[in-house]
């Protein structure tokens, strides 16, 4: 009489086993193997885990390396790892302004707080095309004259409010500057998005979106899509910006459901 079969040897998961055999060799291989010697190294052909390659490589679990070799990225780390509502953010973007960077072959970026009233890059994502206007994780940046800023202020519906936290964080600036700078927030907040130059280049405009948490006002991110003016942005520039408040919409839309709602606003009046 055999024996009775447990339940994990009962149900299969055959194309799950493919990727967990992969990443369990990778995570003991000491140097990269190429796809031949991966196969072999899990008792598999080339053909069965070709199409899984590509998925763990598109979804950031491997890294191809020049030769074809193959390699663990620091993904598993950080997910079995402590993250922070920042990292759990960029990871939930990240699909998103992919997706974003392919339909209009430009670069964007997420902004979030860094608690000291500016903002700092927490992803992005290279254009498409060989070239392009690209923003490193980790740059930061004044609320202040940019357009990633007016989202971000335009959560605070007060005019009155948006002038004392302007004061506040930028107290030398002219007062009719402050007042400018506080009607495009006003803007941003009708329209949803702005466009405004960059403060780093005259030469490079940044079209910026605000995302909030659910249907609530509250602002936790800002997509922007850096550019160099030209007649080629400009004559689909309507395209860019349905494509980048399409995309934010439906970021919005998982953030809702995945992500806490801020205990407290971003900003604060003293």
């Amino acid at each position: 009489m055999s024996e009775q079969k447990t339940k994990l040897q009962k149900y299969s998961a055959p194309a799950l086993e493919k990727g967990l055999d992969i990443l369990e060799f990778l995570s003991l291989s000491d140097t990269a193997p190429t796809l031949s010697q991966l196969a072999q190294g899990i008792g598999r052909s080339k053909n069965e885990i070709f199409r899984m390659m590509i998925v763990l490589e598109e979804r950031g679990y491997i890294d191809r390396q020049e030769g074809d070799l193959f390699k663990l990225t620091g993904k598993l780390a950080l997910l079995g790892g402590d993250r922070t509502d920042n990292s759990k953010l960029a990871e939930l973007a990240e699909p998103y302004m992919n997706r974003l960077a392919e339909e209009i072959e430009l670069s964007n970026h997420l902004w979030v707080p860094n608690g000291k009233d500016e903002l700092i890059v927490i992803n992005s994502v290279s254009s498409s095309q060989n070239y392009g206007v690209t923003v490193q994780v980790g740059y930061t940046t004044p609320v202040f004259q940019t357009s990633a800023g007016a989202c971000f202020l335009s959560e605070i519906s007060s005019r009155e409010d948006r002038l004392a936290y302007l004061r506040k964080i930028s107290s030398e600036e002219n007062p009719d500057s402050l007042q400018e700078f506080s009607d495009q927030a006003a803007v941003c907040a009708d329209q949803n998005y702005i466009s405004l130059g960059s403060p780093e280049s005259n030469a490079i405009s940044e079209i910026s979106t605000p995302i909030r948490h659910g249907m609530g006002q509250s602002v936790i991110a800002s997509l922007t899509i850096p550019h160099f003016a030209s007649s080629l942005i400009d004559n689909r520039r309507e395209f860019v910006i349905d494509a980048l408040k399409t995309t934010a919409a439906q970021l919005q839309a998982s953030v809702a459901t995945r992500m806490p709602l801020p205990r407290t606003p971003w900003y604060q009046f003293t």
